[in-house]
Formats: C-alpha cells, sequence, structure tokens
C-alpha cells in the first residue's frame, strides 16, 4: 500500500498567494502554512496564462510541488469569477428549462460548449444552487495545476462542506469570506447548503445598507446562525463594522488562530493574517468532494 500523501491547499487575494500543505500522519495536522507575495494581483496572472505573471506564479507552486510529496493540489475559485444562481428543482429536472435558464444567465456572451453548469442540493429539496463557470476563464487556473496528479476547483460556498467534514458540525452556521470589494456569503443549515451569494462594495461604509438590502431578497442572510466564521484579507475590517448585524444573526467568529481554526501545527505565529490562508488550510485537510453535487456537469 502507498503511503499517503501530502495535499496542497491554495488560494489567492490581490498580490499574495497562500499555501497549506498537510500532515497526512496527523488529523488536522498541518505541515506549512504560507504566502507569498508578487508584485502584481494573482487573479490577473491567472486569467492570462501566456504572461510573464502567470509564469512566476506558475514557477512559485512548482517550487510548493518539490519542496513537498504532494499529490494533490486543491484551489479556491474567486467568486467574481462564477455564476450562482438558486433555481427551482423543476428547471434542473426539464433540459429545456435548464438551457433556457443558461442562455439567460450568460445573456449571449459565450458559446453553449464554453459553459460549464454544476448543480448543487439545498436545505430547501425544492430549489438547486447552479454554479456557472466559463471554461476559457479557467484556463489559467487548470493549467497552473496541470502538474498535479490530483486536482480539484472548490468554489466559495464549498467552504461549508469542507468546515462540515474537518469539525463534524451539522448544526446551523454563516461563512462570510471577506475580500477588499466583496463578501461571499453562504449559509449552512442542519449540514446542507442553504444559500449562497456575493456582495460587491465600494467602501466599507456601505456594507450595513448593502447587507439590510440583500438580507430582503434572501431570507436565508436573516436565519438564525449558531456561528458566523468570518475569515479574508478584510475580514477584521467587516467584523468592526458589520458586528452589529451579525450579532442578530448568531457568534461571530474571526478564523485568525489555529484554536478557532480546530487545526495543530508547529509555527504559532505568522507574518500575515491567519484569517487570510483559512481557505487554503481548509482545502489541504479534506478531499471529500460534495455529495450535493451533480456529478453530471453540463
Amino acid at each position: 500500500m502507498s503511503e499517503p500523501a501530502e495535499c496542497l491547499g491554495l488560494c489567492f487575494t490581490d498580490d499574495r498567494l497562500f499555501y497549506a500543505v498537510n500532515d497526512p500522519d496527523e488529523q488536522s495536522g498541518l505541515k506549512h502554512i504560507g504566502s507569498i507575495e508578487f508584485s502584481f494581483p494573482v487573479l490577473k496572472a491567472l486569467t492570462d496564462p501566456e504572461g510573464e505573471p502567470f509564469t512566476a506564479v506558475s514557477r512559485a507552486v512548482e517550487k510548493l510541488r518539490h519542496n513537498h510529496p504532494v499529490r494533490q493540489a486543491r484551489i479556491l475559485t474567486p467568486a467574481l469569477m462564477e455564476c450562482w444562481s438558486t433555481l427551482p428543482r423543476l428547471v434542473y429536472e426539464t433540459a429545456d428549462e435548464r438551457e433556457d435558464h443558461l442562455k439567460l444567465l450568460m445573456q449571449g456572451s459565450s458559446a453553449r460548449q464554453d459553459l460549464e453548469a454544476t448543480w448543487f442540493g439545498l436545505s430547501n429539496q425544492e430549489q438547486k444552487l447552479l454554479l456557472l463557470r466559463n471554461r476559457s476563464s479557467f484556463d489559467g487556473i487548470r493549467k497552473l495545476l496541470l502538474p498535479f496528479p490530483e486536482t480539484d476547483q472548490v468554489s466559495e460556498f464549498e467552504l461549508g462542506r469542507e468546515w462540515q467534514s474537518l469539525t463534524g458540525t451539522s448544526g446551523s452556521w454563516m461563512n462570510i469570506h471577506c475580500h477588499e470589494d466583496h463578501l461571499s456569503i453562504s449559509s449552512y443549515l442542519l449540514g446542507k447548503l442553504r444559500g449562497a451569494t456575493w456582495i460587491r462594495y465600494d467602501s466599507l461604509a456601505d456594507l450595513p445598507y448593502l447587507w439590510s438590502f440583500y438580507s430582503r431578497q434572501l431570507q436565508w442572510m436573516n436565519g438564525i446562525h449558531e456561528q458566523v466564521y468570518i475569515y479574508g484579507e478584510a475580514g477584521l475590517e467587516v467584523l468592526e463594522v458589520m458586528e452589529p448585524a451579525f450579532a442578530e444573526t448568531g457568534e461571530a467568529i474571526l478564523m485568525n488562530s489555529l484554536d478557532r481554526m480546530k487545526v495543530s501545527a508547529e509555527e504559532s505565529t505568522y507574518g500575515f493574517r491567519l484569517e487570510c490562508a483559512f481557505p487554503a488550510i481548509l482545502l489541504s485537510l479534506n478531499d471529500t468532494g460534495s455529495e450535493d453535487r451533480n456529478p453530471n456537469q453540463s
């Protein structure tokens, strides 16, 4: 039997790539958590796989692969590169309805063969969550992961399932990934995805008003959550502005320590905000996929 291999988790924000490598011999253990800084936005580099910035990112990831016996790499895909939409289950079950909704959502911006549609089950069984990607937009990410035998591209709303796999929780919680210009929000009820959305903002001062507006349209945002997990490069700032609103739905927890993440590592201090690396840490520890995801992508 082959020895268990390490898994590399990756996420990025602005000009930084965050990574984590698990310890396969220790449950919830990590060998390394780190950050690589570039002189350009990582997302921009990944959308141009022929450019010099992409080559720099690719070399950095290749170095990580050589430094660790990593077989699998899992990367968090940015919400702004995707389309999320909650639709009636009837749409999913009816081929003509599915295609009509795909055309409506993409508004003719892509040829049908360029679209990748994946459906996710929700706590409300009468609905499905549609994840829509333009395949060509992900050429850079696929090329970045090409050297690894096993790869996985995980959407931001799927991190709730990764957290559930790590902790065994089955209650109600909300995940909020805080970026400098948008929030990615997902809610779980009794271990099932309840809903997901993302909100753009220009100023932190606008967030309370935007949250109020969106929560009127999406009732699951007003649901009671036992915990509200906050992470990302703007996590601390968002928490300071939104703490009164979060307090109405659950206990707000900034994921800025290993204890709060329920993991262990030899390092205890880091030269960057640990909450930025939380997605990479989760991805390095789990290879669960999603039982709620429809395996037949279209």
